[in-house]
């Protein structure tokens, strides 16, 4: 082996320095101050959490740490503790007798911050990754709360929502996990109950909540696990990184809560539950603010905002054109904007063609992008949807259904077409389905409700009296649970949602309509048409007003302009109501007569004006 000698004389003042260097507790001195450091910034960490420090908080500190390195090495040469005191070592004497006691009192607090430091190490071992506790509760059940916005301008509530939302969807996807709906919890933003009380009203046995911060490009969010029960974190966990890295965060936080409690997956149900869809941060980060957007209008009624998230989830597949998630959002979006008889339906916005053109385009792209079966099904349905093709809806939401049995979507969507083609046994059983896997009251319950009143009146009644006796539930339910308290003759009940859906929803037409129907039950003829004046004339859900006012014949010439091969979708949507006769319009009639789907007599409603003859 070669070796390299060094210079004549510089290993003995290499020694010498060395010896110089202990002598003068530098050398003790860095050993404490690392290891002081260290605890400084373990206590600084948990602090910051505790009192909400802004992101910049932990990074100044460890700059401030690291400059005062030199700055107390420095100190500990210039500096000696001697009998008489702290002297400069340059004014001592070369015969100076030095004070031990200096470098047994460094030998002190260094043995004392290393036991320190050793027993954080033991403990926060023990704890493992952020785990303070296991789940021992069987009950799988959780709310993911909206995670509160605490970047330094409060300017990125949008990111803290989608990305709940996103968490949300991710834990949704667990099949032995059940997980309350992001309308229903996100009505406790802000909220000031405690965590027993939300979970109680939400039904659920955990409870996610976090926090955002973000500055620059640098991102913390935090997120805790709690247990109803006691009110215990049974898992918690701080997350930094640059904005880069928010995908990965994302993931890493659904995967964690999957497995604190303890959920079985198999690795493809893991693959498909982390995946964000998508690894370009900025199409990413679009995706959340159309996801918070949508979220906002869902909630509200508030159909306008719909064109705002259309437009987020426009740049997020402009930025990744093969990122299926943001195409189906915008299917799922301009679906809602060709259907006349949704309270999703905007006046506003383009016209019919542009939507048509723009939702066969997103269909088109969630087929070619398609990442599972589900995906491709989901697509076809729609488009079978928009061409009137019933019985191939039947057919491929009954596929949907077999390959994920736990996904309530596809059961109401049976629903809807078993009632269609007169299925009724069929309906009222995928209904029921679709009613007992939700984990919480959301849209979807509203459309269940509206359908479950065509093939069981009285279960649909059950189903409004059970989601009456939850607080804080979401305006279509009051709208629905209306409608079926007045046809199930329940008038004076049905009133007392009328006041509730006004002061929550955000549609206007929606509120006339739920005033003309209460009017109408009341007899109140005279009042339902005053009310129905205020509608716009340009407004296309006329027929909804005509016929509940007992206007038949206005509301059937109303309808005739849609018996056309381009508005064929807008007509049968109208097949959900059965005041609605097919046989007044040839064409839709052919297309169902094609399909072998007939149609019962014509059965008016119990609320609707009584007229004169």
């Amino acid at each position: 082996m070669l070796k390299f000698p060094l210079p004549y004389g510089l290993g003995s003042r290499m020694r010498g320095i060395f010896e110089e260097l202990r002598h003068r507790n530098v050398i003790r001195v860095a050993i404490a101050y690392i290891i002081a450091g260290w605890l400084i910034a373990q206590v600084a960490d948990l602090a910051a959490d505790a009192f909400s420090a802004p992101a910049w908080f932990m990074q100044m500190l460890i700059v401030l740490l690291l400059l005062g390195l030199p700055v107390a090495l420095l100190l500990a040469w210039i500096y000696e503790l001697t009998p008489d005191g702290v002297k400069k070592a340059s004014e001592l004497p070369e015969d100076a007798p030095k004070d031990p006691r200096s470098g047994r009192q460094l030998n002190r607090l260094t043995i004392i911050a290393l036991v320190i430091a050793v027993a954080w190490l033991g403990w926060d071992k023990a704890r493992g990754p952020g785990m303070v506790n296991e789940v021992t509760d069987t009950n799988k059940s959780i709310a993911v709360l909206p995670f509160d916005d605490f970047s330094p301008d409060g300017d990125h509530a949008w990111f803290a929502d989608g990305l709940t939302e996103e968490i949300l969807n991710s834990l949704a996807r667990i099949s032995d996990l059940n997980v309350a709906s992001r309308t229903s919890s996100f009505n406790f933003r802000g909220s000031t109950e405690d965590i027993p009380a939300i979970a109680a009203q939400l039904d659920v046995a955990h409870i996610l909540e976090g926090s955002v911060r973000r500055a620059g490009d640098q991102l913390r969010i935090t997120a805790q696990l709690i247990r109803a029960s006691d009110d215990k974190h049974l898992w918690s966990e701080n997350f930094d990184g640059s904005i880069d890295n928010s995908i990965a965060i994302q993931e890493e936080i659904a995967t964690q809560i999957a497995n604190a409690l303890q959920t079985a997956m198999d690795p493809e149900e893991l693959a498909r539950m982390i995946s964000a869809g998508t690894t370009s941060v900025d199409a990413w980060e679009a995706y959340l603010q159309g996801l918070a957007i949508r979220g906002e209008a869902l909630q509200r009624i508030d159909s306008s905002m719909l064109f705002d998230a259309a437009r987020s989830f426009d740049e997020a597949v402009a930025i990744d054109p093969a990122f299926v998630d943001a195409h189906s959002m915008l299917a799922a979006i301009w679906y809602s904007q060709l259907d006349l008889t949704t309270t999703s339906y905007s006046v506003a916005g383009p016209p019919y063609a542009e939507r048509r053109a723009r939702h066969d385009a997103a269909v088109a792209a969630v087929a070619k992008h398609a990442r599972t079966e589900l995906d491709k099904l989901d697509a076809e349905y729609r488009l079978a949807a928009i061409d009137v093709r019933i019985t191939e809806q039947v057919r491929l939401a009954e596929r949907a259904a077999t390959l994920e049995a736990d996904d309530p979507r596809h059961w109401a969507r049976l629903l809807e077409v078993y009632q269609l083609t007169e299925q009724p046994g069929k309906a009222r059983e995928a209904g029921l389905k679709a009613w007992a896997l939700l984990a919480e009251q959301d849209l979807p319950a509203a459309n269940i409700v509206f359908f479950m009143r065509r093939v069981d009146l009285q279960e649909a009644v059950r189903m409004v009296d059970e989601m009456l006796a939850r607080e804080d539930i979401p305006p279509p339910l009051y709208y629905q649970g209306q409608r079926a308290l007045l046809e199930a003759g329940q008038i004076e009940r049905a009133a007392g949602l009328v006041d509730k859906y006004i002061m929550r929803a955000a549609d206007e037409e929606g509120i006339l309509m739920v005033q003309v129907r209460q009017a109408c039950a009341e007899g109140r003829v005279a009042d339902a048409d005053a009310l129905y004046e205020l509608v716009p004339q340009d407004s296309p859900t006329r027929w909804l007003f005509l016929q509940t006012l007992g206007r038949t014949d206005e509301a059937r010439e109303f309808l005739r302009q849609y018996d056309t091969p381009e508005y064929l979708f807008i007509l049968a949507g109208f097949l959900d109501y059965r005041t609605f006769d097919p046989r007044d319009y040839p064409l839709l009639w052919k297309t169902l007569q094609a399909q072998g789907i007939e149609r019962p007599p014509v059965r008016m409603q119990t609320f609707m004006c009584q007229r004169d003859a």
